[in-house]
Order: C-alpha cells, then sequence, then structure tokens
C-alpha cells in the first residue's frame, strides 16, 4: 500500500471516521488493515 492512502486513512481518522465509514471509500484495503494502520499510529 502506498504512504499516501496510509495518510488518507489516518487523515480521514483524525477527522472524526470510524472505520466503519472508511472502508466503504476505499473498497480495496479491508477494514482489518485500515485498523492496523489507525492502531500502529496511533
Amino acid at each position: 500500500m502506498k504512504q499516501t492512502m496510509k495518510d488518507l486513512i489516518l487523515n480521514w481518522h483524525h477527522a472524526g471516521y470510524t472505520i466503519d465509514e472508511i472502508a466503504p471509500l476505499i473498497p480495496q484495503i479491508p477494514p482489518d488493515e485500515i485498523q492496523a494502520i489507525i492502531t500502529h499510529q496511533a
């Protein structure tokens, strides 16, 4: 996964989006991986 996509996920998370809201926006990335990105950066 590109760093740009990780940054986008983190920006959305910091803006208050939940994983359930982020996942449909980027269907190529599984929700578990989104959770891992957020958890790793927190």
